[in-house]
């Protein structure tokens, strides 16, 4: 009789009062997740300000670009309201801020730059569309007046084989063979470079290189760097075994936080190397050589040597 007697669970005097707690619970949840902010990013200097010399350059600031609330898309960095005689790159310049990435700034004064201060708004862009700024003031001040005399300190030829290590494989670096003590009829006694390439696009690049960097493997993340102020050219030595090889050679032009004082590098452009000994010369007048990390380069790449190629390279020197 009990049983028959006791009262069905909807008319519990409890359940009504469960039945209004749960919904302000689910209420709640639905209100913080349609309220929760959208995925965004912010970005940031540091610092917000220098100064420069006419002919100079620095490498700064550095840029912070944060993800909010789980942000994953990619961030592409850029800038404006520089002088069209400044050069200013980015490294890296896109990345995905989870959480966060930094980025380094390598701003390249010319010598007619005029003097003043300029507003450079750094911009990041977002995959979604999504945008947000902010600004570096820099100052250009006059060039040194010091006349060259003054500066040269590059009193005798500087040999890149004795100033700089070839670490630096680039692209497809397993199709590289470096001899750097080959005695089959150097230029120079008693030895000289050969520079073999396949051609066989082990790691799918399709094209490779030799840096000669100072330290060794140094990619602009060690502030050492050799000071050859007062160098007017480099010149070197290069032949191919067959003749007909193609090539080009490169000085300065590493980026990364600590970056070559020559920006962007000076090159040959791509030239044919006879089966005989030549002389090649990089002009290096009027450039900023105070912090040289990549001292020489060495570049191909399939479409030039299909079926690859030996170069040799001997003597290879700044000089004063």
């Amino acid at each position: 009789m009990s049983n028959e007697r006791a009262k069905p669970w909807y008319k519990s005097p409890a359940w009504p009062g469960l039945i209004v707690a749960t919904f302000g619970v689910v209420t709640t949840i639905m209100i913080l997740i349609c309220s929760s902010p959208p995925a965004d990013f912010s970005v940031y200097l540091n610092p917000m300000e220098a100064s420069v010399q006419q002919g100079g350059f620095l490498t700064q600031p550095i840029v912070t670009v944060k993800g909010v609330h789980g942000y994953k898309h990619q961030v592409r960095l850029s800038a404006s309201g520089q002088s069209s005689d400044m050069i200013i790159t980015f490294n890296p310049q896109i990345e995905r801020p989870t959480p966060e990435y930094h980025s380094a700034v390598t701003i390249s004064v010319s010598r007619d730059v005029p003097m003043g201060d300029y507003a450079i708004k750094i911009k990041g862009t977002g995959a979604d569309g999504k945008e947000h700024t902010c600004t570096y003031i820099l100052t250009v001040k006059p060039k040194s007046s010091m006349t060259p005399s003054d500066t040269s300190t590059l009193k005798k030829v500087v040999n890149v084989s004795d100033a700089f290590a070839p670490g630096g494989w680039m692209g497809d670096s397993e199709d590289i063979t470096l001899e750097d003590a080959c005695t089959d009829k150097p230029h120079s006694a008693p030895v000289c470079i050969k520079v073999s390439y396949s051609a066989g696009c082990s790691q799918g690049k399709k094209w490779a290189g030799i840096y000669w960097q100072y330290p060794d493997k140094n990619w602009g993340n060690m502030p050492e760097g050799r000071d050859l102020t007062g160098a007017t050219r480099l010149t070197f030595w290069a032949k191919g075994e067959k003749g007909g090889e193609k090539a080009e050679f490169k000085v300065g032009g590493i980026t990364g936080r600590y970056p070559d004082s020559i920006q962007p590098s000076v090159a040959t452009g791509v030239v044919i190397l006879s089966d005989a000994w030549q002389q090649y010369v990089i002009d290096l007048a009027g450039k900023d050589l105070s912090h040289i990390i990549g001292g020489f380069c060495w570049v191909t790449n399939k479409n030039q040597n299909p079926h690859g190629c030996h170069i040799y390279l001997d003597d290879i020197e700044y000089d004063p």
